[in-house]
């Protein structure tokens, strides 16, 4: 397997940024909002702090401080606003810190971000 030059690097991964960006639904900001994660685990309520990366129409990238499942249905909540949405967990980063959320209703004005 031959190496790539650092030119060749470069295009490579300027053309998966811009596959990733053609598969989304809708643009990302970047953003670091501050949030909390509650959700049910069981019988037990549990809740997380974290803070977003990006942010778009339709969920966000975070980085949460709990090991919340794939899959989890979840309410975000940012305190500086005290607005609230339904989510659901639909990726995990390897380290299980960084999450991937997506919006139940999709709100262009829920993070109060320009996007």
């Amino acid at each position: 397997m031959a190496l790539l030059t650092p030119e060749q690097t470069i295009s490579q991964l300027k053309m998966m940024e811009d596959r990733w960006a053609s598969m989304r639904s809708h643009p990302r900001a970047t953003a670091s909002l501050r949030l909390r994660l509650e959700w049910e685990e069981g019988d037990a309520r549990r809740s997380a702090n974290g803070l977003t990366v990006d942010v778009s129409h339709s969920g966000c990238m975070a980085v949460i401080g709990a090991d919340v499942p794939l899959r989890r249905q979840v309410r975000l909540v940012l305190p500086e606003t005290g607005r609230s949405a339904q989510g659901e967990v639909v990726w995990r980063g390897h380290e299980a810190w960084e999450v991937g959320i997506a919006l139940a209703e999709p709100d262009a004005g829920f993070w109060g971000v320009k996007l």
